[in-house]
């Protein structure tokens, strides 16, 4: 009788036998294996750009304490670790769980499991952000799942996406508390997100950079850079999204920490939350009794204050009634109600002086106008919208054409080379 062949005992890499459970012991359980998804939001605002970060709820952060040494040395272990939360340096990307059966709703995935990872991305968006956008606005930037990227139990590979978001659109926190975990979600410029004391948490900052190189290097070669203006553009508006991309300031984390980078950018963003703090509560109150002393169109009533008639409207000659005047005025002016007035519109210019919107930092790639207009006709894929035309940027210069994109031609692939379309260059 043929002996029964015998069970080869399972051996490890190295050729020796893998240690078995004693008799009795459950085996060990594999850790726990995570798939996650991250969103890179980009958009141009004030010729800055910006990216849409979050922070979650919660006392802590993972925080990567060896950051510095992996800048200049990126096969450096990470030291990613549990800190406590700073309200305002620590943000990360919006992101999270890709939802399964094995899940459940554990990481507010929902009851419904993602059939791709696209779709993933959309919930999570729409969940912290109240976002909306469609699988085609979506690039992948690629996978991210170093084993020490995340210290939590087990391993989370995250796949990482790229969308680009007009400056009309913006985020708001989930109304639903219940699947929605995050405190705080805005748009700021991606120079003051990568330097300090500002800090990503996980590699988002990793993550971020290559977005970066992605998105450079899609301007280049696809339409994607009409993605940034409005859907009628001038030529003008779509080389200053060339201009904002490639400064130098982006090109990595410590460039965006030199001077004249970061600094000018977080002066630009105190001065505009100075606005709010410099804001007299007085001047609404100084515009509707303004209001109330301008004239009234024909044959409309007085304007009617504490049940009282207002009589202050327009003061025409003595030597003329109001009825011939066409005004509602009941009498003449008189001389405390004109000096009121020149109170009140000298209250309104001293605070249109302080409260003037600053400039942004003009952190752009200086690009040749002509140049630049001679390559966009050359490949080809603008149409010209007929009859219609607006001054560059909407607040100076003269007026200009407006441009789309050519529905016909948008697929044809092209390459873009900037380094010939510089300020002094005026080869073609």
């Amino acid at each position: 009788m043929p002996s029964q062949p015998q069970r080869q005992k399972s051996t490890s890499k190295a050729g020796r036998p893998a240690p078995q459970p004693a008799p009795g012991e459950t085996p060990a359980r594999p850790p726990d294996f995570h798939v996650a998804v991250d969103v890179v939001l980009l958009s141009l605002r004030n010729d800055l750009l910006h990216i849409g970060v979050v922070q979650r709820r919660g006392a802590d952060a993972f925080i990567d304490g060896n950051v510095l040494t992996r800048r200049g040395n990126p096969r450096a272990p990470r030291r990613v670790e549990r800190l406590e939360r700073h309200a305002q340096h620590h943000w990360a990307l919006p992101g999270g769980h890709v939802g399964n059966t094995l899940l459940n709703d554990v990481y507010g995935t929902g009851p419904t499991p993602d059939t791709t990872l696209t779709q993933a991305a959309l919930r999570v968006l729409a969940r912290e952000t109240n976002l909306s956008l469609t699988e085609d606005d979506l690039h992948q930037i690629g996978a991210f799942g170093d084993a020490d990227r995340d210290p939590r139990s087990g391993r989370t590979v995250s796949v990482a996406f790229l969308a680009i978001v007009g400056d009309d659109r913006d985020l708001a926190v989930h109304p639903n508390d219940a699947v929605g975990h995050v405190s705080r979600v805005q748009f700021r410029p991606v120079v003051d997100v990568l330097a300090r004391p500002n800090r990503l948490e996980f590699d988002h900052e990793d993550i971020v950079l290559a977005a970066i190189g992605l998105v450079r290097n899609l301007v280049v070669t696809t339409p994607l850079a009409a993605k940034f203006c409005r859907e009628e553009f001038t030529i003008g508006e779509l080389r200053r999204v060339y201009e904002a991309l490639f400064h130098e300031s982006l090109d990595s984390a410590e460039a965006a920490e030199r001077p004249g980078h970061a600094d000018s950018v977080r002066g630009y963003l105190a001065k505009l939350e100075a606005l709010t703090a410099l804001s007299d509560p007085g001047v609404g109150r100084a515009i509707n009794e303004l209001a109330m002393m301008m004239p009234p169109l024909p044959n409309r009533p007085d304007f009617v204050m504490n049940r009282s008639v207002g009589e202050i409207k327009s003061y025409p000659s003595r030597a003329l009634s109001s009825e011939a005047d066409g005004l509602a005025s009941r009498s003449t002016a008189p001389v405390a109600d004109i000096a009121r007035q020149i109170e009140l519109m000298s209250r309104l210019l001293r605070q249109s002086t302080r409260t003037k919107t600053p400039r942004p930092p003009r952190l752009l790639k200086a690009l040749d106008p002509t140049n630049f207009a001679r390559k966009m006709q050359k490949i080809g894929i603008l149409a010209p919208v007929e009859g219609v035309s607006r001054p560059t940027f909407d607040r100076y210069g003269k007026a200009a054409a407006l441009f789309r994109l050519d529905p016909s031609r948008e697929q044809v692939p092209f390459f873009l080379r900037l380094e010939g379309l510089g300020k002094n260059d005026s080869s073609d």
